[in-house]
């Protein structure tokens, strides 16, 4: 009986990560068509920012994001100039690891809120003395990395721990879009 219940959880932890990879894959299905779609087939002015014959963009333009400093790709869905209860509505009914990045507070570079078992978590991204990013508050032999964007790279494939009243709960993120595909 013991056997047959770790395997209906193993089941379940399965289908749970192919329905996320399922779902991401055409996320990123749908915006590497839009990014073709918008891309400017125009030869002439290369060396100005926008094109004069169709007014689109070459490349993303970059932009400020409080104390994250100019990030070239804050144009992503999941990166919101929100309040934490602004945040916490717009994660309230989506899929557990959805995230946003927004701006903190506190002497911090923003804050990752993230949706999980339909709680609204809140860890503070900080930049450490070495100059490495890292999570929540410091901790012994804690995962840094170089920036914003490496920290999310990084737990979009592998388990961001998360406690709620001594319990712990393992997520993948999951970047927070604001369209839905059907």
């Amino acid at each position: 009986m013991n056997v047959h219940k770790q395997m209906c959880w193993c089941f379940e932890v399965f289908c749970g990560v192919l329905t996320n990879l399922t779902y991401r894959f055409f996320i990123e299905l749908s915006d590497a068509s839009y990014r073709m779609r918008s891309l400017c087939c125009c030869k002439r002015k290369q060396e100005a920012n926008e094109c004069g014959k169709c007014g689109t963009f070459k490349g993303l333009p970059e932009r400020h994001f409080g104390d994250l400093g100019v990030v070239k790709d804050a144009t992503e869905d999941f990166y919101k100039e929100v309040s934490r209860d602004a945040a916490e509505n717009l994660l309230k009914n989506k899929q557990d690891g959805t995230f946003i990045i927004r701006p903190s507070k506190n002497c911090n570079l923003g804050t990752l809120s993230v949706v999980q078992d339909r709680k609204i978590f809140h860890l503070n991204v900080r930049k450490r003395e070495d100059g490495m990013v890292a999570l929540g508050t410091e901790k012994d032999n804690e995962k840094c990395f170089q920036d914003v964007n490496s920290l999310i790279n990084y737990y979009i494939s592998n388990y961001l721990v998360l406690y709620s009243r001594g319990v712990k709960t393992l997520t993948l993120l999951l970047p927070y879009r604001e369209k839905t595909i059907c």
